[in-house]
């Protein structure tokens, strides 16, 4: 009977070491588990939420010639005092007048006119997951960056596109490349691609109506 007896509790024993065996690494897994989803949830917390959508190749291109502009009109302000002495001397009064109407020409009104059309080119679009926003970056007079922030509701799309404008924000027209989306989703929920078409068959009813009734 003893050595049956040592039998047993000898094998409890190893039995019960197995256990705690188990026991323990079935804990350590499970605080691995639990200090895995931590950092998994401190990572999502630190995850930027502002995320680049589009980027205008252009921008590079843009910018130097409205440096180039820039100088060469400081150039002409600059300079104009000598070219109306040397009109003056040569032609007078109407050598005068055709180098300021020429001088004037390229030192103000074409570093405007450049500006109408480079400022609704937008160089950077950022989208804000958490307040679903959009910010547009473009460039001012002055090469300064200007951001413009909108929401989807913000968006007015033209029925006839104007010149270098894909969609207005309150009173500023807007210009994107849409090849240049890495996402098109972006841009077919910022032109309203994804609502259903309204073709206005009841606005044409109704003008109908009121001329047939006329």
């Amino acid at each position: 009977m003893l050595p049956t007896r040592f039998f047993f509790r000898g094998y409890s024993k190893q039995l019960l070491h197995q256990v705690n065996i188990q026991v323990a690494s079935l804990s350590c897994s499970r605080t691995g588990v639990i200090q895995r989803v931590q950092a998994d949830r401190q990572f999502c917390s630190n995850a930027p939420t502002d995320n680049q959508i589009y980027h205008g190749v252009l921008s590079p291109q843009i910018r130097a010639v409205k440096v180039f502009s820039l100088v060469t009109s400081i150039g002409g302000i600059v300079a104009q005092p000598i070219l109306l002495d040397q009109a003056n001397k040569i032609g007078g009064t109407p050598m005068i007048v055709a180098v300021c109407g020429i001088a004037g020409f390229f030192t103000f009104v074409t570093p405007f006119l450049l500006h109408l059309i480079t400022k609704r080119y937008v160089i950077d679009l950022h989208y804000d997951v958490l307040n679903k926003e959009y910010t547009a970056t473009t460039i001012t007079f002055l090469l300064q960056r200007q951001t413009t922030k909108f929401k989807l509701e913000d968006v007015v799309v033209p029925e006839v596109p104007g010149m270098f404008t894909t969609f207005i924000v309150g009173n500023k027209s807007l210009f994107v490349d849409p090849t240049l989306f890495p996402d098109p989703t972006h841009y077919i929920k910022i032109m309203g691609y994804d609502k259903p078409i309204d073709f206005k068959f009841e606005e044409a009813r109704q003008g109908s109506e009121s001329e047939s009734k006329k």
